[in-house]
């Protein structure tokens, strides 16, 4: 049964990691493509508002010169009432009305073109965005599709995990780690130095147990907030009450252990604050990789194998 499922995780994973790469690098395609669309759509929008202000401004003109127009043929009209002596002088209003009016029919010419040129402006971002919008449709399936290869993966993850668990005799560089468990030892050490007389080992395991209870407890926050290079990161406060009380009575080993504790139930689990099982790699002192877990079972099984056939 232990051979099938490796090889079923195996197989998984090897499909789904190629699977996911070619998705990540198209989302990058895409993403990148919809910064251009975006950026070029930025663009037209500024041509646009720049238009559409130009165009204000030859409304305004436009309708001062017919102002002024209207102004001036009453003018003329009441000059030609009034009096013949002012027709030298109606006519030269007559020549300025006529150059205003030619004017105002260069400036509706304008009018029109820059018109156009907004209407050709508005069809482009109309398309443009149409596509943009495409893209980021095409976008979200892609990302959704990610995730749901992630959770098969970290599914493939929980198999290999449950089956290194269920040996009973791991033994290599990667296996698992359950982080944010305290170890008696060095409790162990600390009470054979204090107590050699009495039975120091119980008294190891009941201190040992007491603080795996205090690690568990979410109104125990012994953290800081303190700026390290330059980004503000979340750190042990050691001058949290309970932790110099466990330095100063256990010694560096048991508070390094205590803290170290800590701060993998804070990576891990900061809201449940309870010991999680993890692919750990104890050479390199990480976290695993779904790939090294199967291959230290798959090389289990052919060692296993070789040893039946001899």
């Amino acid at each position: 049964m232990e051979f099938e499922e490796v090889i079923l995780v195996r197989v998984m994973e090897s499909h789904e990691s190629q699977e996911l790469q070619q998705l990540r690098k198209l989302v990058l395609k895409l993403a990148t493509e919809i910064d251009v669309k975006n950026m070029k759509l930025f663009q037209m929008e500024e041509k646009y508002d720049q238009a559409s202000k130009a165009l204000q401004r030859v409304d305004v003109e436009n309708t001062k010169f017919r102002q002024e127009h209207e102004r001036e043929m009453k003018r003329m009209h009441f000059m030609v009432l009034n009096s013949e002596k002012s027709k030298l002088e109606l006519e030269i209003r007559t020549k300025e009305v006529e150059l205003k009016a030619k004017e105002v029919d260069k400036r509706e010419t304008e009018l029109n073109s820059e018109k156009a040129r907004v209407g050709a402006l508005l069809c482009e971002l109309e398309d443009g965005g149409s596509e943009v919008q495409s893209l980021e449709a095409l976008n979200q399936i892609l990302i959704s599709k990610e995730r749901a290869t992630n959770v098969e993966l970290q599914d493939a993850r929980k198999v290999v995990i449950r089956i290194l668990q269920g040996l009973s005799d791991v033994q290599g560089d990667v296996g698992v780690k359950r982080m944010g468990e305290v170890q008696v030892a060095p409790f162990r050490d600390a009470c054979a130095k204090k107590r050699p007389s009495s039975d120091w080992e119980l008294e190891a395991s009941r201190i040992c147990s007491s603080w795996q209870e205090k690690l568990g407890d979410p109104s125990w926050q012994p953290f800081k907030n303190e700026v390290v290079n330059g980004t503000l990161q979340e750190v042990i406060d050691e001058d949290d009450i309970k932790l110099k009380e466990l330095k100063d009575a256990w010694g560096e080993a048991a508070y390094g252990m205590v803290v170290n504790a800590l701060l993998e139930l804070n990576d891990y689990n900061p809201s449940g604050r309870y010991v999680v099982s993890e692919l750990w790699n104890y050479k390199e002192g990480r976290k695993a990789s779904l790939k090294e877990g199967i291959e230290y079972l798959l090389q289990r099984l052919t060692t296993k194998s070789q040893k039946r056939k001899r």
